[in-house]
């Protein structure tokens, strides 16, 4: 009887545990330990990719990332300022002229006063008659390569005017004994250029001797008197650059007056075009084509003027603005070679062989200057290295 009821029972107990398992959904198994582990760990590893992903997508340097060669352009190059007076820090003019082209020579004794003078004597050179036609051929050219038939003494090289006056004296004794104040700051430039190609020549990595002193070349120093118009600071100076003259200089000299506080460019070595900031009563020292033909390619070039980007004359009314250049040049009839060391310079290493190495190694042809200074000033500034097609 016992043996009934618990057999009824269990079956009860039974029938309800049945009746229970049909009436709720089933669950899934329990999850191991390996599946517990990774689905918590699942969703905290994708929130995080996800959130580096928007991080990166949202960061700000990378969305200005694509103006920066902009800005980098309008960086202003500071080349060093190079002491006259005394003895510069080592290597200081060797970074100047292998890295930049150009410095700023301070100390060089050229006073400020007379530099005035020079400039307004020279605003009246534009106003004279006396001039004969067709100056440009100062440089060294027959007149009629300059002749455009209006009669107009002054060569205007684009928008800007220009006049060349040889500072040697040679066929400008005249126009320059008028003018006192611009004969003598043509005199002080004169020196500070040849000074300036023995520092050049007297330090490492520099031309190998000084050549005037050797007599290897013969030297000619031209005054480049520019007036400028007002127009200069305008959205067309890169084409205007590209139309002012030039011509091969060893170095060029430009007194850099108190009021010029707006910067000047020019175009550099590489065809680009450089901003310079003034250092007043300094005076911009540029390197030419020769002096990097000299240098047998160490040093780096100007290859145009240094010009005003505005009328430095500050409040003025003046419709244009006068600036002096000496450019320390050659005579047409040259040939233009690399400086290289004589073999007794050469070092030798314990084999005997020589110990000078690439710099024994000519980086440029020789080449005739009047040839190459007809082309580079009627091309005006081309795209191309003009010396491009003399390296070796």
């Amino acid at each position: 009887m016992a043996s009934s009821s618990t057999a009824t029972a269990s079956a009860s107990s039974s029938a309800d545990d049945t009746d229970r398992h049909h009436g709720l959904v089933p669950s899934p198994p329990p999850p191991t330990p390996s599946n517990h582990s990774l689905s918590n760990s699942f969703p905290s590893d994708a929130d995080a990719s996800f959130s580096r992903l928007l991080h990166q997508l949202l960061v700000p340097p990378a969305l200005s990332q694509p103006s920066l060669p902009r800005r980098r352009s309008l960086i202003e190059p500071y080349p060093p300022v190079v002491p006259f007076d005394h003895a510069p820090e080592s290597g200081l003019l060797l970074s100047a002229a292998s890295d930049f082209g150009f410095f700023h020579l301070s100390g060089h004794g050229v006073d400020g006063d007379l530099a005035a003078s020079a400039l307004d004597e020279s605003e009246s050179l534009f106003c004279s008659r006396s001039i004969s036609v067709n100056n440009m051929a100062s440089v060294g050219f027959h007149n009629e390569d300059f002749d455009d038939g209006d009669g107009d003494s002054i060569d205007r090289g684009g928008r800007d005017r220009v006049l060349v006056l040889d500072a040697s004296g040679n066929g400008e004794g005249e126009v320059l004994s008028s003018l006192p104040a611009l004969r003598e700051f043509g005199e002080c430039l004169q020196k500070l250029g040849f000074a300036v190609v023995e520092m050049l020549s007297s330090m490492e990595e520099g031309f190998c001797g000084n050549p005037f002193q050797k007599e290897i070349y013969k030297p000619r120093c031209l005054l480049w008197v520019t007036s400028h118009g007002k127009d200069t600071n305008t959205a067309r100076f890169g084409p205007q650059m590209a139309k002012s003259k030039c011509y091969p200089y060893v170095v060029g000299l430009q007194y850099e007056m108190r009021w010029w506080r707006k910067p000047y460019r020019a175009i550099g070595d590489s065809g680009e075009l450089i901003t310079i900031t003034p250092v007043p009563d300094s005076i911009l020292v540029t390197l030419g084509d020769i002096a990097q033909v000299w240098s047998n390619g160490k040093f780096k070039k100007v290859r145009s003027r240094p010009q005003p980007t505005s009328v430095p004359y500050d409040g003025g009314d003046d419709s244009s603005c006068i600036s002096l250049t000496l450019l320390l040049t050659l005579q047409l009839d040259c040939i233009i070679s690399p400086l290289m060391p004589s073999q007794e310079e050469c070092s030798f290493d314990d084999d005997g062989g020589d110990n000078v190495g690439d710099n024994r190694r000519r980086k440029f042809h020789g080449f005739c200057l009047e040839e190459y200074a007809w082309r580079v000033y009627n091309e005006r500034l081309p795209v191309k290295d003009p010396l491009l097609r003399y390296r070796t």
